[in-house]
């Protein structure tokens, strides 16, 4: 008898083979899309903090430190650090349908270590940005920089 067929085990070790190659790879697909949802999330916050940098650089020198002037101030109102500590259009911002917060907002001057009377010609600005990522997870992003004053 010449059987030119297969048999109903030899179907069934052939599905099992087969599972087995592709149930890790699906599980490597999945896991790298993962990966790139979180460095997408990773990078709209990093646009963020960048929008952040290139607001202050519209600013002038003198109107980016709220402690410059006095407490309630309309100059202090003017500056980028109130603005940015009390403005909702300045420190909420969505992107691909995130939700980013600027928090922790501070500039701080630096002092001439040689002439610590002289005006600062330089801040360090650092702020956080808070999101829930596509993961539901917590997300910070931490920003320190400094700016220096064009002469």
């Amino acid at each position: 008898m010449n059987r030119t067929g297969m048999s109903l085990i030899e179907v069934m070790i052939g599905v099992i083979i087969l599972a087995l190659v592709l149930i890790p790879s699906l599980n490597v697909i999945v896991s790298e899309t993962r990966t790139v949802t979180a460095t997408r999330d990773h990078l709209s916050a990093v646009f963020v903090g960048q929008r952040v940098l290139e607001t202050a650089r519209t600013f002038r020198y003198d109107f980016l430190d709220a402690d410059r002037y006095t407490a309630g101030s309309a100059e202090q109102k003017r500056t980028l650090e109130w603005q940015m500590i009390n403005d909702p259009a300045k420190n909420k911002m969505t992107v691909n349908g995130i939700d980013f917060k600027v928090s922790d907002f501070k500039i701080e001057p630096v002092k001439n270590k040689n002439d610590p009377s002289a005006a600062p010609i330089m801040v360090l600005m650092s702020y956080t940005i808070d999101y829930i990522g596509k993961d539901s997870h917590n997300h910070r992003l931490d920003v320190t920089t400094a700016l220096a004053r064009q002469e």
